[in-house]
């Protein structure tokens, strides 16, 4: 919608110097018992306070999207954002907070996202909707809004901030408009080209709150330990001279020397840092518009670290899982840990201290693990929104990032998003309206990947992009597998995708074409790849064997191969995408054993490796270079519910309503349970072996029907508790 059906006749208004963290106020009066709602954005972000209240504990809103036109043309190569462009604003219930007579708005605003990429300058609009006894009207923003600038003269999303205390304004939510520096506010242009919502889906929040451990304290640095590699902030109270300074550096891991180490930030070792310049009084301090991703945390100078408060978006936790197999109860709390640390503004990002952008590939991977984890209905509908946004109207192209920033990637595991989220969304949710919505862009991208192919295989990229297939392999950032094959596979799952979905939506001749588009690729890639005298595709490299059986290609000596390889080796030898295909090929075709090994494992490539080295949050990189919280390799945590609980849908059915529990049963594994939630509640299964026995209990929510098949036997289950007797 126009920014005139949000706001009415409502003025932008900006601070008329350079601030990036100012306080905007105004006053307006209201009748006893008055009602009132609040439709307002301030861009990047911004905090809301009515009569010194604060109206909102939403944090970082609004939801980070592709705001308006930018100029990338400093990028190498340049390039121009020319996609499409929505803005969210927040609407709130203000009736809580009026009295009778003058009341008092106050924002306070933040660069966020917004800055950092150079959109513009910060800025705000709101409407005001008062429903009074005497009538009902509007209060609007506009020039006759006042601003000052804040305590905060740095802040940088993913950075730190600075707060000098020496221009704090006590309350200065209330304190009177005249004088003490404050001035009226500059009305400016609307961002222009974009589209205006109001925001569905959730903001940040504090979740938790920690006790910072404090481990050692050396003349005016005392380092802590927050216990677990997190997202959010440390909060410290100090009552230091005037002037003085108060920093806090953060990093994810400690050296040998028990020092801060923040290679996983950056090659250079520096560590992200806040800044507190005391005024004499004092102050409990943390930063206010961004987080800080760390587990560690050195605080320089005379202040007590109160508590770490853990932020994120404010998505419920809808799974869990137990076993007697400790690294697999490490790998579900570690990717649900990982994929929280990395949900912020409205995105799924690869990693929460680094780039903190919404890369396609590792968004698209992790969905389905995620969506299983936390109810991520309204966030990843937001995503989606993102993703099409940032789809290329000449070419088809789907970008790397959503919302688009220039990075690396590959038209297969990133572009494939387009399809791939929604249909993993309409399976967990049902409804067939995000299909519908998204199946111009899916069609649109296939003529991408049509132009971007030769000899039928997806070879290439625009001039000055990446063309990545597997990526973070053992082998580090020069994977062996071949691109071409990598992204014709995606091709080729996406093609099946989209035959089941024009299906749904009444398109049976697109559903015809694409699948004889499908037959002509994987002619394509066995011609390419397949090596008819050992049964191998690619070399059976970094997985290249999974792959293709996962697309029902090769013999019977592909399997095998495959087998004996991983039955050797005891570890992955893949990345990002081929760990999570081998994984489900290995249980799909009855080696469950083996998935579970790998699974549970303790070989140079495996969830173990991070285990034993102490991680509470997956790793880029198997070897541990790079980034400390990345969830890709946290796409396999599926198969823990999928397979190893067993809680499968009915082919044909979505939403979880109509189940089929198969648990695989594994040596080594005697004792398991876990739950997911689907669209009409929360479906469990238990087992525990004794002998030659075991106790199975499954629970199912009331509308759900449900088997349980053990042994060969099928078991029909009702709502409710379910309790079996059945041979081990």
């Amino acid at each position: 919608m126009q920014a005139e059906e949000l706001f009415g006749a409502a003025q932008w208004v900006a601070p008329s110097g350079g601030c990036d963290q100012p306080y905007i106020r105004g006053d307006f009066a209201a009748e006893a018992g008055a009602r009132g709602r609040i439709t307002i954005c301030g861009l990047g972000f911004f905090q809301l306070f009515l009569n010194g209240r604060r109206v909102s504990s939403e944090e970082l809103v609004p939801a980070w999207t592709s705001y308006e036109d930018v100029d990338f043309s400093y990028e190498n190569p340049p390039r121009r954002d020319a996609y499409g462009h929505r803005i969210y604003a927040l609407r709130y219930d203000l009736t809580p907070f009026l009295q009778p007579g003058v009341n008092r708005l106050a924002v306070w605003l933040g660069g966020g996202w917004y800055r950092k990429w150079n959109y513009g300058r910060v800025k705000l609009c709101y409407r005001i909707e008062l429903a009074e006894p005497g009538g009902s009207r509007d209060v609007l923003s506009g020039e006759a809004l006042r601003w000052k600038a804040s305590h905060i003269t740095r802040s940088e999303v993913l950075e730190g901030e600075t707060h000098d205390l020496r221009l704090n304004t006590p309350g200065w939510a209330t304190a009177p408009l005249a004088g003490d520096g404050w001035r009226p506010a500059e009305t400016v242009e609307a961002p222009g080209g974009t589209a205006f919502y109001v925001q569905d889906c959730p903001g940040d929040a504090v979740t938790r709150r920690l006790a910072p451990k404090l481990l050692r304290r050396e003349g005016d640095c005392a380092i802590y330990d927050a216990g677990e590699n997190i997202t959010g902030w440390l909060a410290l109270r100090h009552h230091a001279a005037p002037g003085e300074e108060i920093t806090i550096k953060y990093a994810e891991e400690l050296d040998a020397d028990g020092n801060l180490d923040a290679t996983t930030y950056n090659h250079l070792n520096i560590p992200r840092y806040d800044t507190f310049i005391s005024d004499g009084a004092e102050h409990v301090s943390h930063p206010v518009f961004l987080w800080h991703a760390f587990r560690y945390a050195a605080v320089y100078g005379d202040a007590e670290a109160l508590e770490v408060s853990v932020l994120h978006a404010d998505v419920p936790v809808t799974a869990a899982f137990d076993s007697d197999n400790e690294t697999l109860n490490w790998l579900y709390r570690t990717f649900l840990n990982t994929q929280l640390c990395n949900m912020h503004c409205g995105l799924p990002s690869d990693c929460p201290q680094r780039e903190g952008r919404g890369y396609t590939g590792d968004g698209q991977l992790a969905c389905d693990a995620a969506l299983l984890a936390v109810d991520g209905r309204a966030f990843y509908r937001k995503w989606m929104r993102d993703i099409a946004d940032g789809q290329n109207p000449a070419t088809g192209r789907i970008n790397y990032t959503a919302p688009f920033i220039p990075s690396g990637g590959g038209p297969g595991g990133w572009g494939c998003a387009i399809i791939h989220v929604p249909w993993v969304y309409y399976n967990y949710y049902g409804g067939t309206d995000v299909l519908a919505q998204y199946y111009p862009n899916m069609l649109r991208y296939f003529d991408y990947l049509e132009l971007h192919s030769e000899n039928d295989l997806v070879a290439n990229e625009e001039p000055g992009h990446w063309c990545l297939g597997d990526w973070c392999t053992p082998a580090g950032d020069n994977p062996l597998i071949p691109p071409p094959f990598v992204n014709t596979y995606f091709y080729i799952k996406s093609l099946r995708e989209m035959q089941q979905i024009a299906t749904l939506l009444g398109k049976p001749a697109d559903a015809t074409r694409f699948a004889e588009i499908e037959a002509i690729k994987s002619k394509a890639l066995l011609e390419a790849y397949f090596d008819p005298a050992t049964g191998d595709f690619a070399g059976n490299i970094e997985g290249a064997n999974a792959f293709a059986l996962d697309l029902g290609f090769g013999d019977a000596r592909t399997f095998a191969t495959t087998v004996r390889l991983y039955q050797a080796i005891k570890t992955y030898d893949t990345g990002i995408f081929g760990t999570d295909i081998l994984t489900r090929v290995l249980f799909d075709r009855g080696e469950a054993q083996l998935a579970y090994e790998l699974l549970s494992g303790d070989g140079d490539a495996s969830f173990g490796r991070f285990k034993r080295q102490g991680a509470t949050t997956l790793w880029e990189y198997w070897d541990g270079r790079h980034s400390h919280s990345h969830p890709m390799f946290g796409a396999a945590v599926r198969y823990l519910f999928r397979d190893l609980l067993g809680i499968t849908q009915r082919p044909g059915t979505v939403g979880f309503t109509d189940v089929i529990l198969t648990p695989q049963r594994v040596e080594g594994l005697t004792r398991i349970k876990g739950h997911i939630t689907g669209v009409r509640g929360e479906i469990a299964l238990a087992y525990e072996i004794q002998g030659k026995q075991a106790q199975v209990r499954v629970e199912l929510p009331a509308g759900v029907q449900g088997v349980l098949r053990w042994g060969g036997a099928e078991f029909a289950l009702a709502a409710g508790g379910n309790q079996l007797t059945v041979d081990a």
